[in-house]
């Protein structure tokens, strides 16, 4: 009897928390260049007190899909910028965008010719 209980509960507290998550944006990020390359992404979100990094190896054409929550802001940076974050220092990379509701299923390219 305990158990169900345990699971009526656990199951209906999942409900709750996944109906107040923000809104999520599908967006794909595209390698356009003839070589194959490394970006590194800085991603912060204003309810987030901590940014997030990620890397993506990207083959020329090659897409890499991600889902971001609206709002959030993503650059790309260096390597020397991602260890300044990790101080604790605010760098700001190359702004790439900020993420908008009908930026969904968007594709970015990531080589942005000057």
């Amino acid at each position: 009897m305990k158990t169900i209980a345990l699971f009526v509960m656990l199951s209906l507290s999942g409900g709750v928390t996944r109906s107040q998550t923000a809104s999520v944006v599908t967006l794909s990020f595209k390698n356009n260049g003839v070589l194959p390359r490394e970006f590194r992404f800085l991603e912060r979100h204003p309810a987030n007190k901590y940014p997030n990094v990620f890397t993506a190896y990207l083959l020329p054409g090659q897409l890499h899909t991600v889902r971001l929550r609206v709002g959030t802001t993503l650059s790309l940076v260096t390597q020397a910028e991602i260890n300044a974050t990790m101080q604790g220092q605010v760098v700001p990379g190359k702004p790439l965008l900020v993420v908008q509701p009908d930026d969904a299923g968007k594709t970015v390219k990531l080589i942005q010719n000057q």
